[in-house]
């Protein structure tokens, strides 16, 4: 199996890099993994609009189509559990193994919760 480059991470850092690899002309497998079921996406701009509003929380940029069209494998609703430096390859938590020549992690971050008691709802987080 072809090696290439593994991003982890489907959220807008991973799956811009995902393209920018190919508008910039490398050729080789280019595998992009993510624990969330969906496209690669942006987020809107944080705003009391945007939590008050109906539109789509999320806003993918790119479709499956256009993945496929630029040869990007999308793995979807798995987590990286293991990184095996020696022997280049990412364990996934579905029991799979991805080898890999180049490894980018862009994974995001977690929101840190507020260690107040009595917030109740008065404090919205606005991440998984």
């Amino acid at each position: 199996m072809a090696r290439g480059m593994v991003i982890i991470g489907a959220g807008e850092c991973g799956g811009r890099a995902a393209l920018a690899l190919r508008d910039l002309g490398y050729d080789g497998p280019v595998t992009l993994v993510g624990d969330e079921p969906h496209l690669p996406y942006e987020r809107p701009p944080l705003s009391k609009e945007a939590m008050a509003s109906d539109a789509p929380a999320i806003k993918a940029i790119a479709s499956d189509e256009v993945l496929a069209e630029k040869s990007i494998r999308h793995i979807h609703s798995v987590q990286a559990v293991a990184i095996d430096r020696a022997a280049h390859t990412v364990r996934l938590s579905d029991g799979s193994a991805l080898p890999y020549d180049k490894l980018l992690l862009a994974t995001g971050s977690t929101p840190r919760k507020l260690p107040m008691p009595g917030l109740g709802g008065r404090c919205v987080y606005l991440r998984t």
